[in-house]
């Protein structure tokens, strides 16, 4: 598993745990994603930087939209945003899948 796919994971993982309680005010488990996500984020930058792609770009893009609704749901102005949290969630999954697919062709090329 690539450093981007496990950060990915972890970040998965912690959004899960914060919805699977919904908290009135976060705590650890936004922290964790955060750390996360920035992880993945500075894989998708250098990707980004090695190779220009669309899809990378796109990618990248993507990543940031999850990062703010996170960042949004960890010192919310009001209430917690959940819907959106389950969003932003929902949307990194499809980002690891799509991930793990290029993994996989780039494991099937070597």
């Amino acid at each position: 598993m690539t450093a981007q796919a496990e950060a990915a994971r972890e970040a998965l993982a912690a959004i899960d745990e914060a919805l699977s309680h919904r908290p009135k005010q976060t705590g650890h488990d936004f922290s964790a994603a955060s750390r996360c996500l920035t992880a993945l984020r500075e894989h998708l930058i250098a990707e980004v930087r090695a190779r220009s792609t669309p899809e990378a770009r796109e990618r990248l893009a993507r990543l940031n939209a999850v990062i703010s609704v996170i960042y949004g749901g960890q010192f919310p102005i009001g209430a917690v945003p959940w819907e959106k949290v389950q969003q932003a969630r929902d949307a990194l999954a499809r980002l690891l899948g799509e991930m793990g697919a290029d993994v996989d062709r780039a494991d099937a090329r070597s």
